[in-house]
């Protein structure tokens, strides 16, 4: 199976909805969460790399949980 001919990776309709549920008083940034999670799935589909992820949330994730210790930090990346 070619990339092109590979469906997408898409949220499910009530996506949205249920990350709410399991954000809800979590004690971080719903928003944060869910905007990762979404481009995780461009990850996925090939629409984005794991470092222009790394690098467009190292400093989100810093000031969120005081340290960006994901495993998605590209070899030399310096923060």
């Amino acid at each position: 199976m070619t990339k092109e001919s590979r469906s997408a990776h898409e949220p499910i309709p009530e996506w949205d909805e249920v990350a709410d549920e399991i954000l809800d008083g979590c004690g971080y940034d719903p928003d944060l969460g869910k905007r990762m999670a979404e481009d995780a799935i461009k990850i996925t589909n090939g629409e984005l790399t794991e470092q222009e992820f790394h690098e467009k949330y190292h400093e989100e994730v810093k000031a969120e949980f005081g340290t960006d210790e994901r495993p998605t930090k590209p070899e030399g990346f310096d923060d």
